[in-house]
């Protein structure tokens, strides 16, 4: 019996050719060679490794990172296994690594991994230092840089640990050649992104999650006793906003969707709003690597409905959005 082909999964990102729209984002699960390995096992199609940077700051904040599920009702318990509607509420820092040994570790994954991708993140402290270590990473002959510019735990961090901020890009862009994909956040990530691509980003990821304040309402006291950075699956269509209003400024930018998607569906949602792939995160850290091959089939399975590839759904629905007006002109019709 013949088999049915499988859908095209393959996309562009950063003029790099991907097998597959799903990206493991950095984080928690992508800071040592062990977890990065799964995660490609798995099937993902480039691994964004955990972000570093210089300052010792940024890596005691990751020694003292605290993490928590939340529920619909905002109660807290450990890390585990999300249901979803569970939100990811944690405080984080930098990978806590000597540079160099980061480097050859992330240039040796990256040899093995075939037609995958494995990705060092940057975020910056000292600039010049930043300048340094990008052209480190690129001498060390790794394919792609991610620069993270809209890092949440910023504004909570020791001063100058993490800076934030779109004018960060062009140092960073002129210091090296190869395809940079840079994260953008904040209050405006739209006109972050703009910013972004036009300082000379490959590829713009947005949006980063928000700062939020939980308390324990039986202890009236914060829950991990600080801010903290929070993102769920209710974030899908607030970041596909962010990704279409981002494509409508900019048509010709490469754009990659993060913060929300938890599922197969997720990723379909952010390429109809004009992402090119999906970083996910939360994800990776709650279910574990083997949760992105689920992603992957499950957006397969979709593609192959639709009768569709993965490159054909990219902006097709942000591409058909009215404003307010035109809807009004159109119920008049």
């Amino acid at each position: 019996m013949l088999r049915t082909p499988m859908p095209d999964l393959s996309v562009t990102v950063a003029e790099l050719e991907l097998t597959s729209p799903v990206i493991a984002g950095s984080g928690e699960s992508t800071r040592t060679a062990e977890q990065i390995r799964a995660c490609l096992d798995a099937g993902a199609a480039a691994v964004i490794a955990k972000s570093t940077n210089e300052s010792e700051a940024a890596k005691a904040q990751l020694r003292a990172a605290e993490y928590a599920l939340l529920d619909e009702n905002f109660a807290a318990r450990p890390l585990g296994r999300a249901e979803r509607g569970d939100s990811l509420f944690c405080r984080s820092g930098l990978v806590d690594e000597p540079f160099e040994q980061w480097v050859e570790l992330l240039a040796g994954l990256d040899r093995a991994a075939g037609d995958a991708f494995v990705v060092p993140s940057l975020i910056v402290g000292d600039l010049d230092e930043a300048v340094r270590m990008a052209r480190a990473f690129e001498q060390a002959g790794l394919r792609w840089l991610e620069l993270n510019v809209g890092a949440p735990h910023a504004d909570e961090a020791d001063p100058g640990a993490i800076r934030t901020g779109a004018e960060l890009v062009r140092p960073i862009r002129e210091a090296v050649a190869l395809p940079l994909s840079v994260k953008v956040g904040g209050p405006d990530p739209v006109a972050a992104a703009v910013v972004a691509h036009d300082a000379g980003a490959d590829a713009v990821v947005l949006a980063t999650r928000a700062q939020g304040l939980v308390s324990d309402l039986e202890t009236r006291r914060p829950v991990l006793g600080t801010f903290a950075a929070i993102g769920g699956s209710w974030a899908v269509p607030v970041t596909c906003r962010h990704l279409a209003k981002a494509r409508h400024a900019r048509p010709d930018a490469c754009l990659v969707g993060t913060n929300g998607a938890r599922r197969g569906l997720d990723v379909a949602q952010m390429l109809l709003a004009g992402a090119s792939a999906v970083q996910l995160t939360s994800l990776v850290m709650t279910d574990g690597p083997a949760a992105l091959r689920n992603v992957t089939d499950e957006l397969s399975r979709y593609l192959d409905r639709q009768g569709v590839t993965a490159r054909e759904l990219v902006g097709e629905s942000a591409d058909a959005v009215l404003t307010y007006e035109e809807a009004a002109v159109e119920h008049r019709r």
